[in-house]
């Protein structure tokens, strides 16, 4: 069993667990009296708890003397400087910038009061040293991971019966491949999707739906299923998620073999695991985002305009909402041609030169 790296909250210090609670507190909406992380998503919470888990296992391990001490006091530059370098040993630059950038927030949800520009400063430094450039090998074109998803989807639906809902299962993590190339959204929207609320059938057309608790930019968006991926939407929904839900009862888009709704995490761990064994290396599902909006700079330039649509980065008023709906749709539409147009143009050069 390997060691523990997280404290448990139980296992906290009880001033820690008292200002982590209290910075979560509600307050009145017209007092303004709530806790500093009162309006953070329960992702954003969790991310950073996560940090100071570790920051905390990492005190008791190294520095068992200074958990006695005030949250802030212990958080100083040398001991965050210990804390780096033991991270940098065992995980990527990246993940350690990610860590330094969650303590940073954790640091000013415990002890709003204390000036933590340092070390906000310190994770900015952090992020900048580690920046992307170490990831860009790992990026697949979304129109060579739409090619693959839709072939898995084919070859499931053709192919010979397998065990334990095998075909069905492949099915479902080709189009979860061949969604994400096309429509590269955040984990938590993809796995808040259900057929009640997120998906719209107007005839032979559909729109998945996005509503504003759905997404980070807290707006709503909608993505019509292009012809290139029409059939094989169609067919999840009217036989292959049916088949996977046996006799459970889930409203969920994605179903697990065992017919209950897929988290976030399963979502992840499907996606990391297919793009590994169909290109040598794993993608995440971030990792989408990038290829996109990567892929459409060196591709097709003149749709770089498009990018914000696709990648959920507008933040607009409430009075501007349909209007900008209708943008992300076309953004959508314009990103799922050009992508199956480059598909089928590489595809056709592929074979002219076999």
């Amino acid at each position: 069993m390997s060691a523990l790296k997280h404290l448990p909250f139980g296992d906290w210090p009880v001033e820690d667990q008292t200002a982590w609670q209290a910075a979560f507190v509600a307050g009145d909406i017209f007092d303004g009296d709530g806790g500093p992380g009162a309006h953070l998503s329960a992702g954003s919470r969790k991310s950073i708890q996560t940090a100071y888990r570790r920051w905390l296992m990492f005190l008791k391990e190294r520095h068992p003397e200074s958990i006695a001490m005030p949250p802030a006091d212990r958080m100083t530059p040398g001991m965050v400087r210990d804390f780096i370098e033991a991270l940098a040993t065992s995980v990527s630059a990246s993940t350690v910038a990610i860590y330094a950038t969650h303590l940073s927030y954790a640091a000013r949800l415990i002890a709003p009061d204390r000036d933590w520009d340092w070390l906000r400063a310190t994770a900015s430094r952090l992020q900048a040293r580690a920046g992307n450039s170490d990831r860009f090998d790992r990026l697949v074109p979304p129109w060579r991971v739409l090619d693959h998803g839709i072939a898995m989807m084919d070859e499931a639906h053709a192919g010979k019966p397998r065990p334990s809902k095998g075909n069905d299962v492949a099915y479902r993590d080709g189009l979860l491949l061949a969604l994400l190339a096309l429509w590269p959204i955040r984990r938590r929207s993809l796995a808040a999707l259900t057929v009640s609320r997120h998906v719209e059938r107007h005839g032979e057309r559909i729109v998945l739906l996005l509503h504003p608790e759905d997404t980070k930019a807290k707006r709503a968006e909608s993505f019509e299923v292009p012809d290139v991926l029409l059939p094989h939407v169609a067919r999840y929904l009217d036989r292959v998620r049916p088949t996977l839900l046996g006799i459970e009862n889930s409203d969920a888009f994605w179903i697990s073999a065992c017919g209950n709704a897929m988290c976030a995490g399963q979502l992840f761990q499907r996606v990391y695991k297919k793009t590994a064994e169909a290109f040598g290396h794993a993608m995440g599902l971030h990792d989408f985002r990038r290829a996109a909006a990567t892929y459409i700079a060196m591709d097709a330039p003149d749709l770089i305009g498009i990018v914000p649509g696709t990648l959920q980065h507008l933040s607009p008023d409430v009075s501007e909402q349909h209007y900008n709906l209708a943008r992300t749709t076309q953004a959508s539409r314009r990103h799922g041609a050009h992508l199956a147009s480059l598909r089928d143009d590489l595809r056709g050069a592929w074979r002219r030169q076999q």
